[in-house]
């Protein structure tokens, strides 16, 4: 009797799961699966966002202290010997832009965004153009070339996320002046513009907006405005 007890209690003790407690297994190792497969895919959602979002900004720091480098290493001296402003409204050459005026600005050193067809060269006259499909463009031609004022000046695309420009005015005769902000700027009784003191770029990407704004350097009289 005592041997028949062991024998029965080791088969007992053998016995496997019932097909219930299988299927439970089965549930919640899946419910287990699922659960951690959502939170991979949500963090990496979540890391794919912010890294868009981190590489936008840099784009617009980057793009914002190009132009405000390139406006303090621009020639003092124009092309008719004027000193009023480095920065300044011209005509650029060829049919296409014959009618714009555009903020215009020159360099002596050709900088690294522009791609020459042969080697780089100095004397580099550079305008902004905004187009409001495709961003802001960078209009350049060296004044060394014999084409200079005939040919369409070369088009390389800055930034495809500006989508607008606002120009910043000021009476710097009047202590109490405050900024004035357009959208477009200011035309003269001649139909000249006038030069602002600063310009913004607004920058969008998915929904995100960032402005920057970039002080035109001039001479003047009296205490800068900063």
């Amino acid at each position: 009797m005592k041997g028949l007890r062991k024998s029965r209690g080791a088969v007992r003790s053998k016995r496997g799961f019932t097909l219930l407690e299988i299927m439970f297994a089965v549930f919640m190792g899946a419910a287990i699966l699922v659960a951690a497969t959502t939170f991979v895919f949500s963090l990496g959602e979540l890391w794919g966002k912010g890294a868009n979002v981190w590489l936008f900004q840099k784009h617009v720091r980057g793009v914002s202290r190009f132009f405000e480098q390139s406006f303090q290493k621009s020639s003092w001296k124009l092309s008719d010997g004027e000193v009023e402003s480095v920065v300044y409204w011209s005509n650029r050459g060829g049919r296409e832009y014959e009618n714009e005026e555009l903020l215009t600005f020159e360099l002596e050193k050709s900088p690294g965004v522009l791609v020459w067809p042969e080697d780089p060269l100095p004397y580099v006259v550079c305008s902004l153009e905004l187009d409001e499909d495709d961003g802001l463009y960078l209009l350049w031609r060296s004044r060394l070339e014999e084409d200079f004022g005939e040919e369409e000046p070369r088009k390389t695309l800055v930034s495809p996320f500006v989508k607008g420009m606002n120009y910043f005015y000021i009476d710097t005769e009047d202590e109490n002046a405050e900024w004035e902000v357009e959208e477009d700027p200011i035309k003269e009784p001649d139909g000249t513009f006038t030069l602002p003191q600063r310009i913004e770029i607004v920058f969008e990407y998915e929904g995100q907006e960032e402005k920057r704004q970039i002080p035109l350097p001039a001479l003047f009289d009296g205490v800068p405005i900063f």
